[in-house]
């Protein structure tokens, strides 16, 4: 029997309004967003903000414009207002259930601000009754850690691109409710891919804009497929 096909996830498609709109409109199945933590409130950006300055710097992220207007830096970086942001609690409202979200948790947070990030997160999803359909991922430990301890009915996958991530990974397979991961295809290979299907693991597998490499991965039995292209998301069997 052919493996099921995977959940096509459009990479980075919930940063900005504009994004998220052409993202619910496609023929995808979820939406990733990147979520930090400021002044009590959760929002939605993929740039690290230059704080205190109200500015966010990234690079050009592929299949993605950059923002109006942005002005470069330094090589490869560029620098725009922070104006308006986009909090979850819109980004919740205006998906409504329409698409599953992947809130990809970004940044680093010491003692109570981690507690602080996971319990505001667990009171949105509440809110916007979004537990069946918000998944949170990330490799801030700390968080997602405290988000299984403040509300158990929220998905939590871990993202593992690194050594000391798969050891870490690996000594929470003990707890059976830790079955879901996001991982780099650039870290996968054969053992850790037989690791994981042993253990019962559900993989996503980040980020893959070739349509060769994406129809690999899904003959492989990846169980969910993160892409910047539209396209090639769209053109994969739906599950």
């Amino acid at each position: 029997m052919p493996p099921p096909q995977p959940v096509r996830i459009a990479h980075a498609f919930g940063n900005s309004r504009a994004a998220l709109r052409h993202a619910l409109d496609a023929d995808v199945d979820m939406i990733e967003v990147d979520i930090w933590f400021r002044g009590g409130d959760v929002y939605a950006h993929h740039a690290r903000r230059l704080s205190p300055l109200p500015l966010l710097a990234d690079k050009k992220m592929p299949g993605h414009p950059l923002p109006r207007p942005a002005l470069p830096v330094w090589p490869g970086y560029w620098v725009w207002p922070d104006i308006n942001p986009l909090t979850l609690g819109e980004l919740l409202a205006i998906v409504g259930g329409r698409k599953r979200l992947l809130l990809d948790v970004k940044g680093r947070y010491k003692g109570d601000r981690s507690a602080g990030f996971a319990g505001t997160i667990a009171r949105l999803v509440r809110e916007h009754e979004a537990s069946s359909w918000a998944v949170v991922c990330g490799q801030t430990y700390p968080v997602l850690n405290a988000l299984r301890q403040a509300d158990e009915e929220i998905e939590v996958r871990y993202s593992l691109e690194k050594p000391h991530q798969w050891q870490s990974f690996l000594r929470k397979t003990k707890d059976s409710r830790v079955r879901q991961v996001c991982i780099s295809r650039h870290f996968l290979d054969g053992e850790k891919a037989r690791v994981l299907e042993e253990a019962g693991v559900n993989v996503y597998v980040w980020t893959v804009d070739d349509p060769e490499a994406a129809r690999r991965w899904a003959e492989q039995g990846a169980d969910g497929i993160i892409s910047n292209d539209l396209d090639l998301l769209e053109n994969l069997p739906r599950r």
